[in-house]
């Protein structure tokens, strides 16, 4: 059988970064287009984990049931971390620095809209590892599908939303930093295996390498990851990448006979 690639069904994004310089080498980027590429980063890392447990959720061997709803809950517990951080400082700064009250509403609804059926997959990945619900493959794609559309709209929304900022010009200058204090403090709170399986969904081959330095976490927390805690966290196996960052084959796929 022909290997299989948490590249889809959900499609990741482009950088504003990449699309620009594919038209133009020497194009510039200003604040908002590294904001808006940084943020597209960190939603195909989600995109690309959220792939990777629909598409292996079905073909789960019982040796690897706890291991897998492990994973899920490494891949949920990042994008929870991301989205509360948005609503606790991105969205109030852009408010701040905008000026504009409710500015970030829609995101915020969004958050909101996919909310319940996020948490279910929580819930119900937890009752597996303690033994009081059974690993169901089905019940795991039903789930999913009862919030991704959603999630992966949102993931899309957000890009051209950080963009239509540019008309407040220099008011947003501080931006960037915001950002950024909010992956680290996004980065304290999933946990070294949650960290790990966030890493095995970072595609270092994306837009022809441009992001090969991605994420911009200090070298100690990179050699941390990759070269210490990779080998103590074996939910990684069902990551999108291997540890050098190469889109691998998903490791639970149909068998042939």
């Amino acid at each position: 059988m022909a290997p299989v690639y948490a590249d889809h069904p959900f499609k990741t994004l482009n950088t504003p970064i990449f699309l620009a310089k594919s038209e133009n080498e020497k194009a510039e980027s200003d604040v908002l287009d590294e904001i808006a590429s940084e943020m597209v980063n960190v939603h195909n890392m989600f995109i690309r984990g959220l792939n990777s447990i629909y598409l292996q959720a079905p073909h789960i061997k019982p040796a690897d049931e706890k291991l897998f709803a492990r994973y899920i809950l490494g891949w949920y517990h990042g994008l929870h971390s991301h989205h509360a951080g948005e609503e606790k400082s991105f969205f109030p700064a852009v408010e701040r620095m905008t000026g504009v009250q409710g500015i970030m509403d829609t995101n915020k609804d969004q958050h909101e809209a996919f909310h319940d059926g996020f948490e279910a997959l929580q819930v119900y990945c937890k009752a597996v590892l303690a033994g009081t619900e059974k690993y169901d493959g089905a019940k795991l794609v039903g789930l999913v599908d009862g919030f991704a559309p959603v999630l992966v709209q949102h993931l899309n929304d957000e890009i051209p939303t950080i963009l239509s900022l540019r008309k407040y010009g220099d008011k947003m200058d501080g931006l960037m930093k915001v950002l950024e204090d909010e992956a680290q403090e996004a980065m304290k709170e999933i946990g070294l295996g949650g960290m790990v399986c966030l890493f095995a969904n970072v595609d270092l081959k994306f837009e022809n390498g441009m992001w090969a330095n991605w994420p911009p976490a200090p070298a100690p927390v990179l050699f941390l990851v990759k070269s210490i805690l990779w080998w103590f966290y074996p939910e990684r196996k069902f990551g999108a990448v291997d540890r050098a960052g190469n889109m691998q084959p998903l490791y639970a796929v149909p068998q042939t006979e």
